[in-house]
Protein backbone atom coordinates (compact mmCIF):
# COMPACT_ATOMS: atom_id res chain seq x y z
CA UNK A 1 0.00 0.00 0.00
CA UNK A 2 1.32 3.59 -0.78
CA UNK A 3 2.33 5.98 1.22
CA UNK A 4 -0.90 8.04 -0.25
CA UNK A 5 -3.86 5.56 0.14
CA UNK A 6 -2.23 4.41 3.77
CA UNK A 7 -2.60 8.45 4.87
CA UNK A 8 -6.87 8.43 2.83
CA UNK A 9 -7.33 5.19 4.74
CA UNK A 10 -6.35 6.67 7.86
CA UNK A 11 -7.98 9.78 7.28
CA UNK A 12 -11.52 7.74 6.81
CA UNK A 13 -10.94 5.99 9.03
CA UNK A 14 -11.03 8.51 12.11
CA UNK A 15 -13.40 10.67 10.16
CA UNK A 16 -15.67 7.18 10.81
CA UNK A 17 -14.92 6.84 13.88
CA UNK A 18 -16.76 9.17 15.63
CA UNK A 19 -19.31 10.56 12.98
CA UNK A 20 -21.24 12.50 15.48
CA UNK A 21 -21.33 16.42 16.65
CA UNK A 22 -20.61 16.74 20.55
CA UNK A 23 -23.88 15.83 22.37
CA UNK A 24 -24.04 17.76 25.22
CA UNK A 25 -26.11 17.80 28.85
CA UNK A 26 -29.26 18.90 29.20
CA UNK A 27 -29.87 21.84 31.19
CA UNK A 28 -32.52 23.35 33.14
CA UNK A 29 -33.36 26.90 34.19
CA UNK A 30 -32.97 28.23 37.58
CA UNK A 31 -34.33 31.53 37.13
CA UNK A 32 -37.18 32.53 34.86
CA UNK A 33 -36.00 31.88 31.75
CA UNK A 34 -37.92 30.84 28.55
CA UNK A 35 -37.22 28.08 26.66
CA UNK A 36 -36.63 30.21 23.60
CA UNK A 37 -33.55 31.97 25.95
CA UNK A 38 -32.35 28.80 27.38
CA UNK A 39 -32.08 27.38 23.61
CA UNK A 40 -30.56 31.03 22.73
CA UNK A 41 -28.14 30.87 25.41
CA UNK A 42 -27.17 27.10 24.81
CA UNK A 43 -26.21 28.25 21.09
CA UNK A 44 -24.40 31.46 22.20
CA UNK A 45 -22.30 28.85 25.11
CA UNK A 46 -22.07 26.53 22.48
CA UNK A 47 -20.20 29.03 19.65
CA UNK A 48 -18.13 31.27 22.21
CA UNK A 49 -16.36 28.09 23.85
CA UNK A 50 -15.60 26.57 20.37
CA UNK A 51 -14.15 29.86 19.41
CA UNK A 52 -12.25 30.56 22.29
CA UNK A 53 -10.72 26.66 22.32
CA UNK A 54 -11.01 26.41 18.65
CA UNK A 55 -13.10 23.30 18.66
CA UNK A 56 -16.29 22.80 16.12
CA UNK A 57 -18.47 21.00 18.41
CA UNK A 58 -20.32 20.18 14.99
CA UNK A 59 -18.09 17.62 13.95
CA UNK A 60 -16.71 14.85 15.79
CA UNK A 61 -13.28 14.73 17.74
CA UNK A 62 -11.65 12.76 15.07
CA UNK A 63 -12.71 15.65 12.41
CA UNK A 64 -11.58 17.64 14.90
CA UNK A 65 -8.10 16.47 15.39
CA UNK A 66 -7.77 15.97 12.14
CA UNK A 67 -8.52 19.72 11.18
CA UNK A 68 -5.79 20.78 13.71
CA UNK A 69 -2.91 18.23 12.39
CA UNK A 70 -4.07 19.25 8.65
CA UNK A 71 -3.15 22.79 9.41
CA UNK A 72 -0.53 23.05 11.92
CA UNK A 73 1.05 20.34 9.65
CA UNK A 74 0.75 23.06 6.39
CA UNK A 75 1.83 26.21 8.75
CA UNK A 76 5.17 24.12 10.06
CA UNK A 77 5.61 22.80 6.28
CA UNK A 78 5.81 27.17 4.99
CA UNK A 79 7.44 27.72 8.40
CA UNK A 80 10.23 25.10 7.94
CA UNK A 81 10.35 26.08 4.03
CA UNK A 82 10.79 29.71 4.43
CA UNK A 83 13.95 29.38 7.03
CA UNK A 84 15.61 26.68 5.00
CA UNK A 85 15.24 29.41 2.01
CA UNK A 86 13.16 27.13 0.03
CA UNK A 87 10.82 29.17 -2.15
CA UNK A 88 8.12 27.98 -4.62
CA UNK A 89 9.34 30.84 -7.42
CA UNK A 90 12.09 29.25 -7.94
CA UNK A 91 10.77 25.73 -9.72
CA UNK A 92 13.05 23.69 -7.49
CA UNK A 93 10.75 20.60 -6.64
CA UNK A 94 13.08 18.72 -4.08
CA UNK A 95 11.41 19.07 -0.18
CA UNK A 96 13.95 20.62 2.04
CA UNK A 97 14.87 19.53 5.90
CA UNK A 98 13.37 22.14 7.21
CA UNK A 99 9.83 21.88 5.24
CA UNK A 100 10.00 18.38 6.70
CA UNK A 101 10.92 19.11 9.85
CA UNK A 102 8.56 21.87 10.12
CA UNK A 103 5.71 19.66 8.78
CA UNK A 104 5.99 17.15 11.31
CA UNK A 105 6.51 19.28 14.13
CA UNK A 106 3.04 20.57 12.87
CA UNK A 107 1.27 17.52 12.70
CA UNK A 108 2.71 16.20 16.25
CA UNK A 109 1.49 19.83 17.60
CA UNK A 110 -1.74 19.75 15.73
CA UNK A 111 -2.42 16.02 17.75
CA UNK A 112 -1.91 17.36 21.06
CA UNK A 113 -3.84 20.36 20.80
CA UNK A 114 -6.76 18.28 19.13
CA UNK A 115 -7.20 15.60 21.00
CA UNK A 116 -8.92 15.96 23.88
CA UNK A 117 -10.46 18.59 22.54
CA UNK A 118 -14.17 17.16 22.87
CA UNK A 119 -13.93 17.26 27.00
CA UNK A 120 -12.59 20.82 27.18
CA UNK A 121 -14.99 21.99 24.94
CA UNK A 122 -17.76 20.53 26.92
CA UNK A 123 -16.45 21.72 30.49
CA UNK A 124 -16.19 25.39 28.92
CA UNK A 125 -19.68 24.93 27.90
CA UNK A 126 -20.85 23.57 31.40
CA UNK A 127 -18.96 26.54 32.91
CA UNK A 128 -20.70 28.83 30.51
CA UNK A 129 -24.32 27.74 31.10
CA UNK A 130 -24.11 27.54 34.88
CA UNK A 131 -22.69 31.31 34.27
CA UNK A 132 -26.12 31.69 33.13
CA UNK A 133 -28.30 30.57 35.56
CA UNK A 134 -28.37 27.12 34.17
CA UNK A 135 -28.04 23.59 36.28
CA UNK A 136 -26.72 20.95 34.07
CA UNK A 137 -29.08 17.98 34.36
CA UNK A 138 -27.78 14.69 35.35
CA UNK A 139 -28.47 11.54 33.59
CA UNK A 140 -30.90 8.98 34.99
CA UNK A 141 -29.22 5.77 34.16
CA UNK A 142 -26.14 4.13 35.42
CA UNK A 143 -22.69 5.64 35.02
CA UNK A 144 -20.73 3.76 32.30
Amino acid sequence: MSGRAAALLLAVALAASGCGATKLPPTTALRDQTATQQRLDAIDCRAEMGYRLDYNGDDSEALNVLRHVFTLGAAGAAVGGVATGFSPATGVSSASEGLIAGSGAGVIAGGVLGIGGRSRFERAWIACMESRGYAIVAPSGPIQ
